[in-house]
């Protein structure tokens, strides 16, 4: 059966949260780019004062507001570091 979702950990610091979630939408300084269940590994700076994008699998969008970060993606986990 394949998974239709991953795991998306943002990290501040002042706070963790770990969600199940469907897919991320990141912006990056060179572009915006998806990541849905089991994408290939990848690291990527995360464009200054902008957003992520990213649908639960519950089905709520959520939205949340970032200065900067980074962002990576490696075993069908997410990992948000953000300021």
């Amino acid at each position: 059966m394949e998974n239709y979702y991953f795991t998306l950990e943002i990290i501040s610091p002042t706070n963790t949260e770990v969600h199940s979630i469907e897919w991320i939408e990141i912006e990056s300084p060179t572009g915006s780019f998806l990541v849905g269940p089991c994408h290939s590994p990848l690291i990527s700076i995360i464009k200054q004062k902008t957003s992520l994008l990213y649908k639960k699998t519950n089905a709520e969008e959520c939205t949340l507001s970032i200065q900067k970060g980074v962002f990576y993606v490696k075993d069908n986990k997410a990992v948000a570091l953000v300021d």
